[in-house]
């Protein structure tokens, strides 16, 4: 059988192989899922000679786009906090909008 003009056998791309614009630099797809596994527990996402201000906004207000989907789940809270050496260590948690209840 002759298959029609344009069409081929394929397997689709593993997702989010090929996406496209600004990468996540600070909240990576890796981070986020480790801080899901782990609700309310703060973690050092990475540590900055400067104090961030837009990407924390874009954070907490879960427009990044590798959050946005989760904005009805709960949110993230940014801390910022200079360390012994001078730096700025990023502190972040993921706050669930409700807990479970154990029967």
């Amino acid at each position: 059988m002759t298959m029609p003009e344009g069409m081929q056998a394929a397997t689709p791309p593993e997702p989010y192989l090929n996406r496209k614009g600004k990468q996540p630099s600070l909240l990576t797809d890796d981070k986020v899922r480790i801080l899901l596994s782990s609700p309310e527990q703060w973690f050092i996402i990475s540590t900055k000679d400067k104090w961030i201000s837009g990407v924390k906004a874009n954070i907490e207000s879960m427009t990044q786009r590798n959050i946005a989907h989760l904005s009805d789940k709960g949110k993230f809270e940014i801390q910022q906090r200079r360390n012994k050496t001078g730096q700025i260590d990023i502190y972040c948690r993921f706050v669930p909008n409700y807990k479970e209840e154990i029967l």
